[in-house]
């Protein structure tokens, strides 16, 4: 075996495509896309000390075309828990993806993985958006993309959308005695304190 044989078969090229990094940018707000179901899952994460227990479906979508072809969006679908116009919403998007794909549930339980599995491959039209939120250590801001939107491949339009500039992260100073009695920290010297 050679030092150049690959270990996946595909022929070493030295090309661009196959030497560089994929991006791994945010998809801009808004995006329009052909996207095919890589996978389709009940998920259940158990309780960690700083999350509660959850149970969702996710989806895997890999865009088929277009200036971010074989990028990947998440999709969670939250029929478990949550306000109940939140579950509807939810429910209705888990009951559109089936109509869209024309799975017919053999059961009237929650489908688990295993039913999900029969609409992996399908190609349909999603919109795209972004989300972000301060990181917890005030570092900065954590940024992503997800999935508002799926519509039939029929009559559908791929766009690009529009990149969101990041919320600005404003690190709140820590509050002290001193800081909440300013006034009154301002009159004292460190005579006054008695340690």
């Amino acid at each position: 075996m050679s030092f150049w044989t690959s270990g996946s078969g595909a022929e070493i090229t030295g090309s661009p495509e196959a030497a560089f990094v994929p991006d791994f940018s945010v998809i801009p707000d808004g995006t329009k896309a052909f996207a095919k179901i890589k996978n389709f899952e009940l998920t259940e994460q158990p309780a960690t000390p700083y999350l509660e227990a959850q149970k969702f479906y996710q989806l895997t979508w890999t865009l088929t075309q277009g200036e971010f072809k074989n990028r990947q969006v998440t999709q969670k679908i939250k029929c478990f828990a949550g306000t109940p116009s939140s579950i509807d919403r939810n429910l209705n998007m888990l009951k559109r993806i089936m109509d869209l794909c024309n799975f017919k549930p053999m059961h009237n339980e929650a489908p688990r993985t295993v039913d999900l599995q029969s609409m992996v491959g399908t190609v349909l039209g999603i919109k795209i958006r972004e989300w972000s939120q301060p990181k917890k250590d005030g570092s900065g801001v954590m940024e992503g993309n997800f999935v508002s939107e799926v519509h039939p491949v029929a009559n559908f339009e791929e766009e690009v959308g529009h990149k969101l500039e990041p919320k600005e992260v404003f690190a709140s100073p820590l509050e002290t005695a001193f800081s909440r009695n300013a006034t009154r920290s301002a009159e004292l010297d460190d005579s006054d304190i008695p340690f």
